[in-house]
């Protein structure tokens, strides 16, 4: 199975693959785009794509936003429990400990020290956020009292910094911004594409692993996509020239980054490396790890990571309270990164992976891949997977687009799912449809042997917006 960026269908894509080919000088071995590969506007590597340099870092070779990832919930309910009054209820739960969206300028004030944002339960004092930031998943189980072994259940034990965490001077990696923003908002974020979703188990394919996982037919697991949160989005954006940003952000963001990044005598004395890593029009700068600007990158990288997994245990507490039936227990099932950037063994080398919307598989671990409006897939990872570096989809979004365009997919008019809109009173109904798009994504994985099926599972209910 060929994954190596050949004979693609989208111009955009391939534009991009061929600057990056031709940029990025510390390439290690071939790029890898995955199934459901894509445009998108406004980033430097294409989604669902992967790439492994040898001893520099390329921030553009994965998104701004570090460790926006997956998480599946597993709970004590079952199909029968879901109804459109446990979705109104379980939306009006969870969104009564949101605040208010504070808007641009209020947030400048408050970049100022002119306005006090009010706290909710699932804020962090400035120590909280240190420890996440150090200890990533499980300074968050604590703070949230919830059970030590979730982090079994989150790859790399939702921690990936290790002797570095005493060492690590967090004032010369966080910006003020990360340092205001990243206390509220802790575990919530459903906008653009990012979502909460109920699904039940329709089909499983593999009995001894969903037995292994504690799935069974019918029951209730939460699928989510985001995270990331406040500080990782600061943290991508003053580490690296970024195009997602609107022209307002980028002039505010050059001030603010050349405060940040040149406010000692030190970090002048390193202003070409700095300038050239973080300002300068250079596509694809690399950063050579072992110096120490790269040290203090991949230290940037890392807390992100781990602010990321922290993001998403807050969010397993929202669940927990929002559950209309309060003996309700929800737990995760797998809990993973698909924007990163880690130090990892490959073909028996040890490389920079950059991934760019795709999940590393670990084998025996469970894999997601999301589907719109059709079947959601659990699989299983497996123990060969280097045509992929160990990476997988974890989603066929834009294949089942392209699939219901061309006509090789159909309205289900047998299913919807029930969306809940915080701006909209009523829920609404998203016929589904037939799910061609999702397979053709997952079979080309199961044939290279990535992944295989544990089980298939059916979207019942969506929550969004902010």
């Amino acid at each position: 199975m060929n994954f190596y960026c050949d004979n693609l269908p989208f111009p955009e894509v391939v534009g991009k693959i061929e600057r990056v080919k031709k940029y990025v000088h510390g390439l290690a071995c071939p790029l890898v785009c995955l199934p459901n590969i894509h445009p998108k506007a406004g980033l430097e590597s294409p989604p669902q794509f992967v790439a492994a340099t040898k001893d520099t870092i390329v921030p553009q070779l994965s998104a701004p936003a570090m460790n926006c990832g997956m998480s599946i919930f597993k709970t004590s309910l079952s199909r029968d429990d879901f109804s459109e009054d446990f979705l109104k209820k379980f939306a009006k739960n969870l969104r009564a400990g949101v605040q208010p969206w504070i808007g641009r300028w209020r947030t400048v004030l408050q970049w100022l020290g002119l306005y006090k944002r009010p706290e909710t339960p699932y804020d962090l004092s400035k120590n909280e956020l240190e420890d996440m930031f150090r200890h990533g998943a499980p300074a968050a189980l604590h703070r949230y009292q919830l059970a030590p072994s979730e982090d079994a259940n989150i790859e790399y034990g939702g921690c990936v910094l290790s002797e570095e965490k005493k060492a690590i001077n967090l004032n010369d990696i966080v910006p003020r911004s990360a340092w205001i923003n990243a206390r509220h908002e802790m575990g919530y974020n459903f906008g653009g594409n990012h979502f909460l979703e109920f699904h039940y188990v329709e089909d499983i394919k593999d009995e001894q692993a969903a037995q292994a996982w504690g799935i069974t037919k019918n029951q209730i697991l939460l699928f989510y996509h985001g995270g990331g949160g406040h500080a990782t989005y600061h943290l991508g954006r003053y580490f690296g020239r970024r195009e997602k940003n609107t022209w307002f952000e980028k002039f505010a963001l050059f001030w603010l980054k050349l405060f940040f990044h040149f406010n000692s005598w030190d970090s002048i004395k390193n202003f070409r490396t700095r300038w050239h890593a973080y300002f300068s029009c250079t596509p694809f700068p690399e950063v050579p790890l072992h110096t120490r600007e790269g040290y203090r990158l991949m230290q940037s990288i890392k807390i992100a990571l781990n602010y990321g997994y922290a993001f998403r245990v807050a969010l397993l507490r929202r669940i927990i309270d929002a559950m209309p039936q309060k003996n309700t227990s929800v737990s995760f099932l797998w809990d993973a990164a698909h924007n990163s950037i880690m130090e990892e063994e490959v073909g028996g080398e040890q490389l920079i992976v950059h991934r760019q919307d795709a999940v590393r598989v670990f084998p025996g671990k469970p894999v997601m891949i999301a589907g719109f409006n059709t079947l959601s897939y659990l699989g299983i990872g497996q123990a060969h997977t280097e045509a992929t570096i160990h990476s997988a989809t974890p989603s066929a979004g834009k294949t089942i687009l392209r699939f219901e365009k061309e006509g090789k997919s159909k309205p289900d008019a047998s299913h919807y799912t029930l969306v809940s809109k915080r701006k909209e009173a009523e829920l609404r109904k998203e016929p589904h449809r037939t799910s061609e798009g999702l397979f053709a994504v997952t079979q080309e994985l199961e044939d290279a042997g990535i992944v295989k099926p544990v089980a298939y599972l059916r979207p019942v209910g969506l929550t969004k917006g902010h």
